[in-house]
């Protein structure tokens, strides 16, 4: 019985078999090597000839197979070739006898053979009789391809001799021809009557057929297809069905060679070169094709971008194999021929030549010719895989796929090596017609076929190989990048039992690592396609795979080559959402803004551009706007899910990143079963300072480790997130001697909210207004690093009202000279809070719109009263009933105390650390300050200070203030003290020099007089029921002009003589009616400064001590000269005088007002001084006097 050769082609019919066997000591690789040089010489051109012929090498023919030469004349085996290598005589020989038994083996049908030694350098050359070629080295051979062309020759001219007789026999009539047989035949000569003419037309046309396989063989293409013709008609009138298929099939063969000069076969794809091992394993080309197919069912939805993204290996690759397919398309016709033979056949000079549907159509004739003799089935069965090809070459895939399924039910009785080579040509002739899924059917088949249980030795190693190379076809790929998870591409029942397979194969190949990778694949990518109770089995197998062999996320290389990726098994957890953490509050570093950075915001001039606009919105989401600190823990926050029906557990959990030093921290997680999403915290600590990048996460579960990359995982956006990591800092612990404060939840002061997040502490204190307390910040460095900078500011934005200036007070100077503050030091530092109330006060205009009458009052004794011409300055308030505050209700004042400090590497690179105290207030009134006067003393150096003291509190409170006794104040109670004052002078602000501001000249000179005035007045409270003391605030007392005259020391020096006599007591002076009374005054510039536009006023008047003054005393009054007088400018020492005399015409009580105004340069109302003390007149009757 002949063995089926599966690599048959219809070209073979007109190429020489020569056999090229080994011998000897020679390894495969040097024995390919040669195989690879002999079979260079495929197409021979004989010399000084136009003829030529076509060779075919093998490394082995079954001599079953040498029978059927006559049937068909390319089977038989005309040419032996035997490499040998030796290095002694004795190897010689072996090798001569090994020859000698291979000419035997084959002897009756070899033409010619040769020898070929290689090692022998003392026999160099060609022995002629024996056939030994002698070569001194592999290396050496150089005329090894001149032998192999001279064998050749040698073989065409047997093969021409054989053909010249052969044609003789046929076309002699006369002589008796032999009667060639099939190997089956030979049996059904005996009682054949050899002398009919059905027997000798028999004998005729089965020469004549043979002769046309030797015409064939030596390149007669065209006499061929004459012999072919005439067998055929020969042999169907003889009823000789057998040689009639076999003179269809030469007839199609001889067709083919003319219309398909370069044969039928298609040029393999180009091999991916990313992969590394063998290329004659097709199990690693089928893998990379797997990815190919993965990533063209993918690009039908991914986007341009995502498809640009694909490895340029496989591009390439593809471009390549696409413009080899528009090229052969191009230059060939629509029934697959070459535009040269379909022009060639066109003009009829290929006569007797098939056409391509008509090859089809007698391969088919042929075919149902050999169906009916069962002993030709491996004739039909190459038949069948001839046509295909010829079909594949044509594209005719459909009726490629008829001829297929007719192979299938083709019942030979085969080994099983041979049953895995059948079932491995089907499957790789529907891979070339396009039916990957069948294709992949039958190497399945054939993958069982090596294990089979009649098999005694089970190939799990090809079974491994042969279910590789299935992938393609079932939409599989092993790569789990490549693998689409996010819809069903396939079968996956059907990928399912391949998988299963491949890890029982593994298993049984002793690969347990490999077994683990599939497993883990299997749990990976169809995960979805599962039952819970399959995932809880398969999930208790891999752990006991895993126990042997831990899986590892690095690539596994087969024995074959190929490289199996690794699997990370990113849905165990699923990681729904990933999340650089910034750090806390008082941990973020900060920088000052440079020069350069702030000019170069201001080189636009434009306020809004929408350009900038889009350009933020389009920031690259995967850089953080954040910043960590180098050698400190860093956070992320990821959201995991656990799919599987069972608790998963999760070791060993960390992040994995590139640039700088990062040291994770491990997490080990346990999570229920079916949960999530759940939050998780993964820590770590970048080592040095620069760019960080995180890539992705590690876990180990089921005993597997995987490396989870985020471009992997289609529901995290970013492929990578990058973070700067500034150099190390020192970390402060700050502490109060305060308690903390207690903030309610339902406060809408959206500062201080933001506040309390970032800060480290809180401090809170209860005071009276007036009241002051300490509160002690302690400063404890925490860290390795020194802290070599400290600095300290106080932010009072958060609070409504506005703190008062001076409400929180402090000195860093002992602090500062402790720098620096090594590890673990401690620094301390005092912030003096004092409480500040309010001042009860009108509006200065309402103030000074007051009727005069209002404000005076003529009590003559009273100190507090006075006549119009002591011009008092007052700054009064409604009546306290109608204000009443509520009882010990407290105004909060809050504050951020910031302190700033740095140190270490960062402090070199202008980096620093900010932390925060919050310093919450509650201010309660103590006593409530209003209705505030100014008024003269009877000094000139003096003034007194009037106000009225409302103590709101519960409790009793005693004043204390100079040269007074202590005053009590009961609860509730309101008193009113005057302060004696000693006058004093501000230096004016110079207009023209003065910079631009939003406060007026007059108010920026009323709030100086307001602030030295209460620096001067010292007013001190005491509660004696809890031992609480404090002072006065009179901080904020609005100073209308007049007041800021009486208190300020006069730049003028008054000299005022009556009837030439000094005036300087407040004694009346005693007139008589009707006599005149002479009045001198001498005034002088007693400052530093010019005064311009002085006037002098002397303004007699009457008080009629009932409160009633009056202004208008003409009849009562005379007055001999001037009143008044102008003076343009007065020079510093520099006087003037004026003298006028009053005359009385009646009795009673009569003052003058003697004053001064002069130009003010800050306000639009002049200054007055007025004279002090005030001149007072009784005037009597002489009728009244005594004797």
């Amino acid at each position: 019985m002949s063995i089926a050769d599966y690599e048959q082609t219809a070209e073979d019919h007109q190429a020489v078999l020569v056999v090229v066997k080994p011998a000897g000591q020679i390894n495969a690789k040097t024995f390919n090597h040669i195989f690879d040089r002999i079979t260079r010489c495929r197409h021979v051109r004989l010399p000084d000839s136009q003829r030529s012929f076509c060779l075919r090498y093998k490394k082995s023919s079954p001599v079953e197979n040498n029978v059927w030469g006559e049937f068909q004349a390319h089977r038989k085996v005309m040419g032996l070739l035997v490499v040998g290598k030796c290095a002694t005589a004795a190897d010689t020989g072996a090798i001569q006898e090994r020859y000698n038994l291979l000419k035997e083996l084959y002897g009756s049908t070899l033409y010619d053979s040769r020898c070929l030694i290689f090692g022998m350098k003392q026999e160099n050359g060609t022995n002629a009789k024996t056939n030994m070629v002698y070569y001194s080295s592999v290396e050496d051979s150089f005329s090894l391809d001149e032998t192999v062309r001279e064998f050749a020759a040698s073989l065409f001219w047997v093969l021409e001799s054989k053909r010249l007789q052969a044609e003789r026999l046929a076309s002699d009539k006369s002589e008796k021809l032999p009667l060639l047989l099939a190997p089956f035949e030979k049996k059904d000569l005996i009682g054949i009557d050899t002398e009919t003419r059905a027997f000798r037309k028999r004998c005729q046309g089965r020469m004549r057929k043979y002769s046309g396989d030797l015409c064939l063989l030596a390149g007669l293409t065209q006499e061929a297809l004459l012999h072919y013709q005439a067998s055929a008609d020969i042999l169907k009138s003889a009823n000789d069905w057998l040689w009639l298929a076999a003179a269809f099939e030469g007839t199609c063969a001889a067709s083919v060679t003319v219309q398909y000069p370069h044969g039928t076969t298609r040029p393999p794809m180009p091999r991916n070169q990313s992969f590394s091992g063998s290329p004659k394993v097709t199990s690693e080309r089928k893998l990379s094709g797997s990815l190919t197919r993965a990533e063209r069912r993918r690009s039908e939805t991914l986007t341009r971008a995502e498809r640009l993204s694909v490895s340029g290996t496989f591009n390439r690759a593809v471009d390549r194999r696409r413009s080899e397919t528009l090229t052969r398309t191009a230059t060939m016709s629509p029934n697959g021929l070459p535009m040269a033979t379909a022009e060639f056949l066109q003009d009829g000079k290929a006569k007797n030549c098939l056409s391509p549907d008509e090859i089809i159509e007698k391969y088919k004739e042929a075919l149902i010719q050999y169906s009916k003799y069962k002993n030709a089935a491996v004739i039909e069965l190459e038949g069948i895989i001839k046509a295909t090809r010829i079909m594949i070459t044509q594209r005719k895939n459909l009726q490629a796929s008829e001829f297929l399924q007719n192979m299938v039910y083709i019942n030979i009785q085969l080994t099983d090596e041979d049953k895995i080579q059948r079932y491995n040509t089907l499957s790789g002739l529907y891979e070339q017609i396009g039916f990957k899924r069948k294709a992949a059917f039958f190497k399945r088949v054939a993958a069982m076929q090596c294990v089979s249980p009649n098999n005694p030795n089970p190939a799990w190693n090809s079974c491994y190989h042969l279910l590789q190379e299935t992938l393609d076809g079932y939409s599989l790929t092993l790569d789990p990048r490549q693998f689409p998870r996010e819809y069903t591409y396939g079968w996956p029942a059907i990928q399912l039992r391949i998988l299963h397979e491949m890890v029982y194969t593994a298993r049984k190949m002793g690969n347990p690592a490999l077994a683990v990778r599939h497993m883990s694949f299997l749990l990976h990518a169809m995960s979805d396609h599962l039952a819970p109770y399959e995932r809880k089995e398969l999930s208790k197998v891999l752990e006991s795979y895993t126990a042997k062999v831990p899986g590892t996320p690095v690539p596994l290389a087969l024995e074959s080559g190929a490289i199996l990726p690794p699997v990370p098994m990113t849905n165990l957890p699923t990681v729904k959402s990933f999340k650089l953490l910034d750090l806390a509050p008082h941990l973020r570093p900060m920088k000052k803004p440079s020069s350069q950075t702030s000019s170069a915001s201001l080189n636009s001039p434009f306020i809004y551009s929408p350009i900038q606009s889009r350009q933020q919105e389009k920031k690259d989401q995967s850089k953080m706007d954040f910043q960590w600190v180098s050698g400190e823990v860093c956070e992320m926050a990821l959201q995991v899910i656990n799919p599987m029906p069972f608790e998963l557990k999760v070791q060993n959990m960390s992040v994995m990143s590139e640039g700088i030093v990062f040291e994770p921290l491990i997490s080990n997680l346990s999570l229920p079963a079916e949960s999530g999403p759940l939050g998780v915290t993964l820590l770590g600590t970048p080592k040095t300072a620069g760019q960080l990048k995180l890539v992705g996460y590690v876990t180990h579960v089921l005993g597997v480790k995987s490396h989870c990359k985020f471009k992997d995982l289609r529901q995290i956006e970013e492929p990578d997130y990058s973070v700067e990591v500034v150099p190390e800092l020192p970390k402060l612990q700050v502490t109060t001697s305060l308690p903390k404060a207690a903030f309610g939840t339902t406060n809408h002061n959206l500062g201080l909210n933001k506040a309390k997040e970032t800060a480290v502490t809180s401090a809170a204190a209860r005071l009276y207004a007036g009241e002051s307390q300490e509160c002690v910040l302690t400063l404890q460095n925490v860290s390795q690093i020194p802290v070599e900078s400290i600095d300290i500011s106080l932010d009072t934005s958060i609070s409504s009202p506005k703190v008062p200036s001076g409400f929180f007070t402090w000195n860093l100077e002992n602090t500062k000279a402790q720098l620096p503050l090594q590890s673990g030091a401690m620094a301390t530092f005092t912030v003096l809070i004092k409480a500040v109330g309010e001042i009860a006060t009108q509006d200065r205009k309402s103030a000074e719109n007051e009727e005069p009458s209002s404000r005076h009052s003529s009590p003559k004794k009273s100190p507090q009263t006075r006549p119009r011409s002591m011009r008092t300055a007052a700054m009064t308030a409604p009546p306290m009933e109608a204000q009443q505050p509520e009882e010990e209700k407290a105004q909060p004042v809050d504050a951020v105390l910031k302190l700033t400090y740095s140190g270490g590497q960062g402090y070199e690179e202008g980096y620093h650390r900010q932390a925060s105290v919050i310093l919450h207030v509650d201010v309660l009134q103590s006593l409530l300050v209003s209705k505030v006067n100014i008024l003269p003393a009877k000094s000139p150096r003096h003034c007194h200070l009037t106000l009225d003291l409302h103590n709101v509190t519960r409790h009793e409170v005693v004043i204390s203030y100079p040269d007074n006794d202590d005053l009590i104040i009961e609860s509730k109670q309101l008193k009113r003290i005057a302060v004696r004052v000693e006058r004093f002078s501000l230096p004016e602000p110079c207009t023209s020099d003065a910079p631009i501001s939003i406060i007026s000249p007059a108010d920026a000179r009323s709030q100086q007089y307001s602030q030295q005035l209460a620096t001067l007045v010292d007013i001190r409270w005491k509660m004696p029921s809890s031992g609480t003391c404090g002072v006065v605030n009179l901080e904020g007392i609005p100073m209308t002009p007049e007041a800021i005259d009486l208190i300020s020391i006069s730049p003028i020096q008054w000299d005022v003589r009556i009837d030439n006599k000094p005036y300087d007591t407040e004694e009346p002076v005693q007139c008589m009616v009707g006599r005149p009374m002479s009045v001198k005054v001498s005034v002088t510039n007693a400052s530093a400064e010019a005064v311009e536009g002085s006037t002098l006023v002397v303004q007699p008047y009457q008080d009629l001590w009932n409160g009633t003054v009056l202004n208008d005393v003409n009849g009562k009054v005379a007055c001999i000269g001037c009143q008044k007088r102008d003076v343009k400018k007065m020079e510093p020492g520099e006087s003037f005088q004026h003298s006028c005399t009053f005359v009385f015409f009646c009795c009673g009580d009569f003052g003058l007002d003697i004053r001064a105004t002069c130009e003010s340069r800050v306000r639009s109302q002049d200054h007055k001084w007025v004279f002090t003390p005030i001149v007072r007149i009784t005037v009597q009757d002489k009728a009244k006097k005594s004797p």
